[in-house]
């Protein structure tokens, strides 16, 4: 049975360039062929909640013990075992050999919304002469080992100093699953020492969080009109993690 909702809002900080992948179809003159996802209504670059869910449930399952077996097990996909952190947190899709009270599933516990870039952010974009709709280009080279000629190839990223808004919503059904909220704060702290997107062994992707404020919500705001409570408000990632 539902018992309550925490509401995680915060601020994403691009530390240094962000490239997460869109569509190559079509190419603008001086553009790049490796350019990054854009929102299709504004135009503007956004972080996919998708990329986001899967970063965190990643560095999760390789840093939890349980999990860690649960995916040697599945042959590299995703962990099924609902003893583990990971599929605790972020579920399981159908299967055969999943069964949680007679289902075929177990159903995820945490949302993680599309992170749009803040107004300020876009302001910033809008006035840099350099950027183009929110994004520049990186310019790299491959050598070939034996020729020394050099292949020039370039992507599309998010400029460093970029920041977007984050809303995480964790629910829970029972008093024992209120623990994996740290859990889920300690996946968030795992990514600050990782990277988000592509070529992050490259330089790009390095993130941090900012302005983190958790509130619950309970039955009653949601059926009485009741006041949520404000567990952390404006902090760190540390400073959240141990305020609870």
């Amino acid at each position: 049975m539902f018992k309550e909702n925490y509401i995680i809002t915060g601020t994403i900080v691009c530390e240094s360039g962000l490239h997460i992948g869109g569509s190559s179809d079509s190419v603008d003159i001086g553009g790049s062929d490796n350019p990054v996802i854009r929102d299709v209504i504004t135009g503007n670059p956004y972080i996919p909640g998708s990329s986001l869910k899967g970063k965190l449930r990643s560095l999760l399952e390789l840093s939890d013990k349980k999990s860690s077996a649960s995916v040697i097990e599945n042959g590299g996909k995703v962990s099924s075992d609902e003893e583990c952190i990971a599929v605790q947190l972020f579920g399981t899709t159908p299967k055969d050999d999943v069964k949680v009270d007679g289902e075929k599933t177990y159903q995820t516990r945490t949302i993680v919304r599309d992170s749009l870039p803040t107004q300020e952010t876009i302001d910033k974009w809008e006035n840099a002469d350099e950027l183009y709709a929110g994004s520049e280009i990186k310019w790299e080279n491959t050598i070939d080992r034996i020729t020394s000629e050099a292949k020039p190839r370039n992507i599309e990223r998010v400029p460093r100093g970029s920041e977007f808004n984050l809303e995480i919503i964790f629910s829970t059904y029972s008093e024992t699953e209120t623990k994996n909220l740290i859990k889920l704060l300690e996946a968030l702290k795992l990514l600050e020492n990782n990277y988000l997107g592509g070529s992050g062994s490259r330089g790009s992707g390095q993130v941090s969080f900012k302005n983190i404020t958790i509130v619950k919500r309970d039955v009653g705001y949601y059926t009485e009109d009741a006041e949520e409570d404000i567990i952390v408000e404006n902090e760190d990632i540390n400073g959240a993690i141990n305020a609870l």
